[in-house]
């Protein structure tokens, strides 16, 4: 356990001589903790779901998508088992999760599966903003217009612009709540906004690009 541990620290850290090596160490931890989780689920399938996530991450780097895609995906189921019972601790995982497996599968060409990722990703966040609207609010904003970015590079604006609309709005209220905190995040949600009505063929003016 503590080997694993210590490997996936020194991946995070980017103690590892590239890509290659933390792909190593990565799957060395994946087995320690499948193993661990077979005994202890409570305790250590959360690692292992996390351990999931970074190698999709890497194996994505080196261009290895169809290896990322399966990672993701029992990275995804796992999480999916934990926020069935702890919905608290491990539904925003989950849609952290969902959003890598969306690009992953853009990159493999499988738009409606991304898309379908993607949409309950938006889904969750709204879910924990509406609970806990505090803590969750500026996370959905930047999943609204992480996901409204994807989906106008994809030819998408259309779909793309009530997502960046929504966002906009939630980063001016929280902007003017705490603007040291979250006018940079309004910047780039404005931005991505005439991004999307620029590729719809309508550049922003001023009062758009408030929101």
């Amino acid at each position: 356990m503590w080997r694993a541990r210590w490997l996936m620290e020194r991946v995070q850290l980017g103690e590892l001589a590239g890509a290659a090596e933390a792909l190593g160490a990565e799957r060395e931890a994946i087995a320690v903790y499948r193993r661990l989780a077979g005994t202890a689920p409570d305790v250590y399938l959360p690692e292992l779901a996390g351990c999931l996530v970074s190698l999709g991450v890497t194996l994505s780097e080196l261009g290895r998508h169809g290896e990322a895609l399966q990672a993701e995906r029992e990275a995804v189921s796992v999480y999916r088992g934990l926020a069935a019972v702890s919905p608290e601790r491990f539904l925003a995982d989950l849609a952290d999760t969902l959003i890598n497996l969306g690009a992953t599968l853009v990159a493999l060409g499988r738009a409606d599966e991304a898309l379908r990722a993607e949409r309950e990703a938006v889904t969750i966040y709204r879910r924990l903003a509406a609970a806990a609207p505090g803590v969750y609010r500026g996370d959905l904003a930047g999943v609204l217009v992480e996901v409204g970015t994807s989906l106008t590079g994809r030819g998408l604006p259309v779909e793309a612009l009530p997502l960046v609309v929504e966002a906009v709005t939630l980063r001016r209220e929280l902007a003017a709540a705490c603007p040291e905190r979250h006018q940079d995040g309004l910047a780039h949600a404005q931005s991505c906004l005439a991004a999307v009505l620029a590729a719809l063929g309508s550049p922003a003016t001023g009062d758009q690009a408030d929101g």
